[in-house]
């Protein structure tokens, strides 16, 4: 796997700072793609593909024949260290660059986008579905999608830890999920909390079968650092933003931050699924 990921991150737009975290975030995707069976010549519809770390992947494996269709809601402007206009015209400029076309600041919910029925063979949301508004739209979104491939292809952070060092992981993301709950507009990673369970039950609720599911762990993947340090650091900003919050409110969240071990932290590992009917 190492010769595959060496392309697929020479493709990708980095500096000497940030190559050691995309070749992991890069090899954890590799992992996703062989689990969900992304073949050549398979044409793909990716929801939320940000900077493209998934797209990059996804070219890689549906070949010269494939194609992946990568859409995204945030602005090109959206995005640190690179801003997604950066990253993904990097990535056009690639080799990979041919297989894909990007459509960004895109609402496939606001009737942005329209395909025939059963248009791609594949629809991935990858580590997405957690930016959605309400746990209603990502419902709203699997049904459109669904209409337009085949099969989709899903994962997750897993909030059912095995190792203790993930809990700040988990911990980072429940603060995080607690205060955005009452937030109207927001830029956060982390906006629903939408468990394994939820998916199940909303790929069961429209008559579709989960036909593949399994728990990939990347120990190496920086995410849990980033978001455990994100919420430590930032998390009396946010409160003050939030007058109206219950002062028993802030101080369980205070709490709850204070019980987060930025230096131990492992992540969480990543749920996949393959929905299919």
């Amino acid at each position: 796997m190492k010769a595959k990921t060496e392309k697929i991150v020479a493709c990708m737009l980095r500096d000497a700072a940030s190559d050691e975290v995309q070749t992991v975030q890069t090899g954890h995707r590799i992992k996703l793609a062989e689990f969900w069976g992304i073949k050549e010549g398979d044409k793909v519809l990716e929801v939320g593909c940000g900077q493209g770390d998934t797209t990059a992947v996804l070219a890689y494996h549906v070949g010269k024949t494939g194609s992946v269709y990568a859409v995204d809601i945030a602005s090109p402007d959206y995005g640190a260290p690179f801003t997604l206009a950066q990253s993904t015209y990097y990535l056009l400029q690639s080799e990979l660059g041919s297989r894909i076309e990007f459509k960004l600041e895109t609402d496939i919910l606001r009737g942005d986008l329209a395909f025939e029925d059963q248009a791609f063979d594949v629809a991935v949301i990858s580590h997405a579905s957690w930016y959605f508004s309400s746990r209603a739209e990502l419902l709203e979104m699997l049904q459109v999608v669904k209409k337009w491939a085949k099969r989709i292809c899903f994962a997750e952070w897993n909030p059912q830890i095995t190792d203790p060092r993930q809990e700040s992981h988990l911990l980072a993301v429940l603060v995080q999920a607690q205060y955005e709950a009452f937030k109207s507009e927001t830029e956060s990673n982390v906006r629903t909390f939408i468990t394994p369970d939820d998916v199940v039950k909303m790929a069961q609720s429209q008559g579709w079968q989960v036909t593949r599911e399994a728990d990939i762990w990347t120990p190496e993947m920086q995410d849990a650092g980033w978001e455990a340090s994100f919420v430590v650091n930032h998390i009396a900003e946010e409160i003050a933003k939030q007058e109206a919050l219950p002062a028993k409110f802030k101080e369980l969240l205070l709490t709850q931050t204070n019980l987060i071990q930025v230096d131990t932290v492992l992540p969480m590992s990543s749920y996949c699924c393959v929905i299919e009917g």
